[in-house]
């Protein structure tokens, strides 16, 4: 493996803004429908404590969007490698 791409794995941090959507917003069953897919999602190791939060307008890691998804680990070995894997399943 690329020791420089390898190496960006603790380092990234991903936002994605969507602009010009309207003035659509999510809904109580949307919002219960993300979280209940996060919790079908499959970890890469299993015992390390992973959570999900949706930011509504205070949370300051959003740029500039109503909502954010922020991904919170356990502090274990390998945690970053774990969070950056969840995969759907």
């Amino acid at each position: 493996m690329n020791d420089n791409l390898y190496n960006m794995i603790f380092k990234r941090k991903s936002f994605h803004l969507f602009r010009n959507i309207g003035n659509e917003h999510i809904t109580d069953e949307e919002f219960k429908d993300i979280e209940y897919k996060f919790n079908t999602f499959m970890p890469l190791v299993e015992d390390i404590k992973i959570k999900m939060k949706i930011g509504k307008d205070s949370t300051t890691c959003k740029r500039g969007q109503e909502y954010s998804i922020l991904l919170y680990s356990e502090k274990k070995d390998n945690y970053l490698q774990n969070i950056g894997y969840i995969e759907n399943s």
